[in-house]
This record gives structure tokens, sequence and C-alpha cells, in this order.
């Protein structure tokens, strides 16, 4: 079993923060209001419990973003919602007079744009970690429970990076959550870049 310890824990979150900075910056400009992204929350999950973790934050099914990796790691990303939270998002970034008919219709595009600002901000930070290039395929719209997203099986027992996300607007919190599904390869890698840069500071 992989475990994370504090030292690597609170060096990923702030190099994550940094990158959540830069990509608050540009979705404030999006939708003309103060956007805070931090990462409170990083750890190492079997796929099957990161999947009950999305079920048990909603009632509702999670609707998100996924993007394919390739280069120093493979594997997806993906940034998910609770369905609910993803309107009110939506709502936001397309604006009030947009009615709820049309919010539906235009909810993958402008979820892919947001998805697409926050995992790109995130992949690049494990990019900087490894000091190798990732390459990222376009955002793709998903939704589901968390385990149909994962596709869990009572065989899977695969590890998943699982990064919360407190995506903070003026007129509301909503939590999401970035998750780094790699294959053992690719985070036994990660992990022993990670162990070099901390050791390097």
């Amino acid at each position: 079993m992989l475990e994370i310890n504090d030292i690597q824990r609170d060096y990923i979150t702030e190099v994550l923060n940094i990158s959540m900075g830069s990509a608050a910056s540009v979705l404030s400009e999006m939708v003309n209001e103060e956007v805070a992204l931090s990462v409170p929350e990083i750890d190492f999950l079997q796929r099957n419990i990161a999947a009950n973790k999305f079920d048990q934050t909603s009632e509702s099914k999670m609707s998100g973003v996924t993007q394919s990796m390739s280069g120093a790691l493979s594997g997806d990303a993906l940034l998910m919602f609770p369905e609910e939270k993803t309107l009110s998002i939506v709502r936001i970034l397309l604006g009030e007079s947009v009615s709820v008919e049309n919010l539906t219709e235009m909810e993958q595009e402008a979820m892919c744009e947001i998805g697409n600002i926050i995992l790109n901000a995130v992949v690049s930070s494990v990019a900087n970690i490894l000091e190798q290039e990732i390459v990222s395929s376009l955002p793709r719209f998903i939704k589901g429970t968390g385990k149909e997203i994962y596709a869990v099986d009572a065989g899977n027992e695969d590890l998943v990076m699982f990064i919360k996300v407190d995506f903070g607007l003026e007129s509301q919190s909503i939590n999401g959550y970035v998750t780094m599904m790699l294959n053992v390869d690719s985070l036994q890698n990660f992990m022993t870049q990670l162990d070099e840069q901390i050791h390097a500071i």
C-alpha cells in the first residue's frame, strides 16, 4: 500500500496551491467575481473508497470533467462536483439571465472550460514536481455516481490521488474534488521524484 506522510502532503499542497492561485485569477476574470481556489485535503485512496467519498457527498449524481494524461504520467485526471453545484457554477459563469432550459444545454461546454483551467493547474503542478512534461487530452464532460465514474468492481483496488478543492466565490462556497487515477508505476515514479524534491530543499 502506497502511503503519503505529512511532509509529502504539505509539499504537494503548497505546490498545488501556487498553481491554484493562477487558475483562480483566470476564473475571476471569466465570471467577473472574486474566485478563491485552495487545496485543503490530499491523500492516496483505493478507487472504491474515493468513489464512496463522492457518493456520500451528495444524494445526486456527480458531474464534471476528465482529461487523459500521457508522458511522465499515464492516467486520467478528473474534476467533479455534486450535480446541483455544477449548475450553480455554470449559472455564475454564464450569467443570471440564462434560463434553466438553456443552462442545461450549455452546461457541458462551460464545465469543460472551467475543468480545463483547474485540471491544467493540477497537472502542471505535478509536472513541476516531476520536472518532466505531461501531455493532457482535451477535456470531456462526464456525469454519474462515484462507482460509475470510477468503474469500481469487486476486485479493483487501484490507488488514486484524491485532492479536495475549495472553490470559493463571493456569493457561495463549493467543494469540488480532483482525482488523478494513475497506474502503479506512475505513482511510484511520482513519489520518488517528490522525495528528491523535498530532500533538495
